[in-house]
């Protein structure tokens, strides 16, 4: 099973400006035909979230800013799986909230904190605490975006993830945007077993060096798509099945763990 737990659906992206991608786009990218290690294949489910730009918006509800969301994962529920954006400077309460309701009706299985676009540090306890609280309590792992400075440098989880071992933290983008702190990263998820590393943007000798470190069951597959295509994003994961110096031998299994099972285990798929 192929499974991509970080996309993005919605209408056009009102920060970047990005063209609306909604749930059938996305159904229709993901039934295109792909070889992985010799066989054709697609991607079987992937997890959906609103485009993030949609999360700063303050005339708008937390339901109103997930409902394309909401929309596709009622009408692709064998495909799509929700995330939840909780932006917390619109409401905690109303968040957590709105976050409980979705998770206990079955369609959505995990929350993100983007600390960038929100704008705050993610070990604020007053502001993402509450938010890994309710995640333990509902049982869900947390997507943090990562990848620039100064709100979304990975080391920063490193307390976040001390103060609560029983949630399954996921460093997006591997510590990877604007600027790579791939190392970062792989330090945080070393010291701390309840941290992953999500494979998207990160580039393969970084990625190579996350699975010598801390083995291929902690790292999932997460393609950022849009603006990412799904299927380049894929490649670099099967790159690992190759001998050195471009891959490191992960077997099938393994492989197949990083693109779909070891995401399905943390979402209780």
């Amino acid at each position: 099973m192929i499974l991509d737990g970080h996309v993005h659906i919605g209408d056009q992206d009102p920060v970047w400006g990005k063209a609306r991608f909604d749930g059938d786009d996305l159904i229709a990218l993901m039934d295109e035909p792909i070889r992985v290690l010799g066989e054709e294949v697609r991607v079987d489910r992937a997890v959906a979230m609103p485009r993030i730009g949609a999360t700063t918006l303050t005339d708008t509800t937390f339901t109103e800013q997930h409902q394309v969301v909401i929309d596709a994962v009622a009408k692709y529920p064998d495909r799509l799986t929700g995330n939840f954006v909780l932006n917390p400077r619109l409401g905690l309460d109303e968040g957590i909230a709105e976050l409980e309701r979705l998770v206990g009706g079955g369609t959505f299985r995990m929350v993100k904190l983007h600390p960038t676009l929100h704008n705050y540090w993610p070990q604020e306890k007053t502001l993402t605490y509450p938010i890994f609280e309710a995640a333990a309590r509902l049982d869900i792992p947390v997507l943090v975006h990562t990848g620039e400075p100064p709100y979304s440098v990975p080391a920063l989880l490193d307390t976040v993830a001390r103060d609560h071992p029983q949630v399954n933290i996921i460093i997006g983008h591997f510590g990877t945007q604007k600027i790579c702190y791939a190392d970062d990263a792989i330090n945080v998820a070393r010291h701390n077993p309840n941290v992953y590393l999500e494979t998207g943007w990160g580039p393969l000798p970084r990625i190579i060096e996350g699975v010598k470190a801390i083995g291929p069951e902690r790292l999932v597959f997460g393609s950022d798509s849009p603006p990412q295509d799904i299927f380049s994003q894929i490649r670099v994961v099967e790159c690992l099945h190759r001998k050195p110096p471009l891959g490191v031998e992960l077997s099938d299994e393994q492989v197949l763990g990083i693109l779909g099972a070891n995401m399905s285990r943390l979402l209780k798929l």
